[in-house]
């Protein structure tokens, strides 16, 4: 698909910083360097708005992204842990069995690493953290997790990822079956860091940011 072909290309584009953030991504210059039409590109814009690359405005056109610093996805990541494993604690027992069968659908659909892997993974957690009956950390809670996760769907998991994550997850059910407030935390907290070691992978690739 040569809208797929345009998403891709430019998203390289952008993450490779040969479009600084920002800048606007006009259709005609696009198309010129592309060599794709007018529709492809659009979808393709459309595309990168959803991952958070790229904002269409209205009346002004599709503008780069500001990307968040290596320190501060660290930051993020440490406010991640602390507020994931509260909801989990306060979770826990609200949870009920047709849910935790929800989790085990979830599990189960994602041993076989399907593109959707990223979405699946934040559904299976929102799950649980809805369960908390704190809906405004929940909120928060999406918040941080969209504003840097994108790079965890933008290039698509590998199946050693899909794995090390599908292990993570099938623990976080036991401990959950199991009443284990502390297990719980601890595992959700594992898995949150091993989604910060896909990052650090991905920025080491892509801008020699992370050690």
């Amino acid at each position: 698909m040569k809208s797929l072909k345009a998403y891709e290309i430019i998203r390289d584009m952008i993450l490779c910083g040969d479009k600084l953030p920002g800048s606007r991504l006009i259709l005609t210059d696009l198309e010129k360097e592309l060599k794709i039409g007018r529709g492809p590109i659009r979808e393709a814009l459309m595309r990168l708005d959803r991952t958070g690359l790229v904002k269409n405005i209205p009346y002004k056109g599709a503008i780069v992204e500001t990307l968040p610093s290596g320190k501060e996805i660290l930051h993020i990541y440490d406010l991640r842990i602390d507020l994931e494993t509260r909801l989990g604690a306060e979770a826990i027992g609200n949870l009920t069995r047709p849910d935790i069968c929800k989790l085990e659908d979830l599990h189960t659909t994602m041993q076989g690493c399907p593109e959707n892997h990223h979405q699946l993974d934040s559904d299976f957690h929102f799950l649980i953290y809805d369960a908390s009956n704190l809906p405004h950390l929940c909120n928060i809670a999406k918040i941080l997790r969209g504003s840097v996760e994108n790079f965890l769907h933008i290039y698509r998991r590998e199946e050693e990822h899909c794995r090390k994550f599908n292990k993570e997850h099938g623990l976080i059910i036991a401990a959950i079956e199991n009443q284990d407030t502390e297990n719980l935390q601890k595992t959700i907290a594992n898995n949150i860091e091993s989604g910060l070691s896909v990052i650090k992978e991905t920025y080491r690739e892509l801008f020699r940011v992370l050690s």
